[in-house]
């Protein structure tokens, strides 16, 4: 299991061993005297205060959660299987298995409803495996998870239009706020927040750039909205009676699905119950003797009538970052300049495709994950935005250092931990050949899946999207409170230990 790049490598003296277990050590303050107590390991591995009297106490350890974790190299790397037992395939089929025996024994009405949201980069790469389209994948996958007994299987890149629409927004009123002026404290640059790994990096060690993150949540926390708010609503359900799972690309998602800005305290639950990657998804079908490879194809799910007509898969222009760069730098221009440049022709040049007489891009030192994008003024030729792609935990120091000392010129930059984005997660499938050559063409086919779907539209042409907006919001659309609220999040500096093995005990 890997998390991502930026998690791995970090400070080293934090380290546990594989047999270690996860615990958070309480810290005693010093007052200066000793008691004359000392800490003693028990054969079973307990720990015990012992006084200066010989009596011994017996110290409770404190379990570590997801909830609880900082993404610390030692934990995040050795002690992988410990923080994510609560977060596996495994615990998709007990609850599978659980709904069944209610069914059998007449108690239908005590099942949970559960639902099964599908990244668009998880079909990528299963469709690099088997070698069929990204479309067949989602039609088979559909029909597998159904035949498991799932009641619901949606493609979550309904809600990453939705997310694309309201970060674009956000942009165009930081940047009023600003007036184009970057560095300013609070409203540029606006740093993308899709990738969990990068936010944990930035709590834990940079809180200064966080007033910069912007505040819409990722795809997958907004369709955990959309399903424990919205698709509740029209089931007649309370959001405690959704088990909602998400297979995704990283293992970084499953930290994210933990955290505490993203749980109902009223109905006890949260957006997102379970994260299951794209290895772990494979890995659950071969334990049940499945493969997608004789899987029937079935009907895709939908909880909008526009979807439904369609029966596709659609994407948007951009890599597997997400498309921010290329969506949000396409409505600004509209919006801020009155220039008209689509996300395709963003898309196209940053590829090198083509030469747009209004777009510069660039790639720094050469490298492929780190490109800055300049929108030019048709009468002046001057620079009106400047975005960025930063890919990758070494690009990633880069530019906060340039952030943190004033350096940076960027509007907006697109984030991702992992080199490649999110088509090299962590959680994906792997080649069977090791090698790091087979390794970045492995990663570079499945970008090329990912962006060559049935369908692409701008996010903003979305039907379903558009009857979601009017059906949720009401008249006020993404103006309302209710989509302030569901739609946003904030973030939260983390007071981490210089050595995190050095407390009292």
């Amino acid at each position: 299991m890997s998390f991502s790049g930026g998690l791995r490598l970090t400070d080293l003296n934090d380290y546990i061993t594989p047999g270690q277990e996860c615990i958070k050590p309480v810290e005693v303050k010093k007052t200066g005297q000793s008691n004359g107590s000392r800490i003693k390991v028990g054969q079973e591995g307990d720990y015990y205060e012992v006084s200066k009297d010989g009596e011994e106490t017996r110290l409770e350890k404190a379990q570590i959660t997801l909830n609880d974790c900082l993404a610390c190299s030692g934990c995040v790397t050795s002690a992988e299987t410990v923080l994510i037992t609560m977060q596996s395939h495994h615990e998709l089929v007990s609850v599978l298995e659980e709904n069944r025996k209610l069914r059998s024994s007449g108690q239908a009405d005590q099942a949970r409803h559960v639902v099964v949201t599908v990244a668009p980069q998880s079909r990528a790469s299963l469709s690099l495996k088997y070698k069929m389209s990204t479309l067949s994948v989602a039609r088979r996958m559909t029909g597998l998870l159904k035949d498991m007994g799932v009641d619901s299987v949606f493609d979550s890149a309904f809600t990453r239009d939705l997310t694309l629409v309201e970060s674009a927004r956000e942009f165009v009123q930081r940047y009023g706020r600003s007036e184009g002026k970057t560095g300013d404290g609070q409203s540029l640059p606006v740093l993308a927040s899709w990738c969990p790994g990068w936010v944990c990096y930035a709590e834990k060690t940079h809180a200064e750039v966080l007033p910069w993150m912007s505040t819409v949540k990722s795809p997958q926390q907004t369709m955990g909205t959309v399903v424990k708010s919205y698709m509740a609503k029209k089931l007649g359900i309370t959001p405690d009676r959704i088990y909602h799972v998400a297979v995704m690309m990283c293992y970084d998602k499953k930290l994210e699905a933990s955290r505490d800005d993203f749980y109902n305290d009223i109905y006890k639950t949260r957006e997102v119950d379970c994260v299951v990657t794209t290895g772990e998804f494979d890995r659950m079908m071969t334990e049940k003797g499945l493969s997608l490879s004789d899987a029937a194809e079935s009907t895709l799910d939908s909880l909008f009538k526009a979807e439904q007509a369609s029966g596709n898969t659609p994407t948007s222009a951009g890599t597997s970052a997400g498309g921010g760069l290329e969506y949000v730098m396409s409505y600004a221009a509209h919006a801020l300049f009155g220039i008209e440049i689509t996300p395709d022709q963003v898309a196209a040049a940053g590829r090198g495709e083509i030469q747009h007489p209004l777009l510069q891009v660039k790639a720094v030192r050469n490298q492929s994950d780190h490109r800055e994008y300049s929108l030019l003024d048709p009468a002046t030729g001057q620079p009106r935005l400047q975005f960025a792609a930063v890919y990758g935990f070494r690009h990633l120091q880069n530019l906060v250092r340039k952030l943190k000392s004033g350096r940076s010129t960027y509007h907006y930059v697109e984030v991702a931990a992992c080199p490649n984005a999110c088509s090299n997660g962590g959680g994906q499938i792997q080649p069977d050949d090791p090698s790091p050559a087979a390794k970045k063409q492995w990663v570079a086919d499945t970008e090329r899946i990912y962006g060559s779907t049935e369908l692409s539209q701008p996010p903003d042409q979305n039907p379903a999207l558009k009857e979601l907006i009017y059906d949720w919001f009401g008249p006020e659309g993404l103006d309302s409170d209710l989509a302030q609220t569901a739609l946003h999040t904030q973030f939260h500096g983390v007071v981490a230990k210089a050595n995190p093995l050095g407390v009292s005990w």
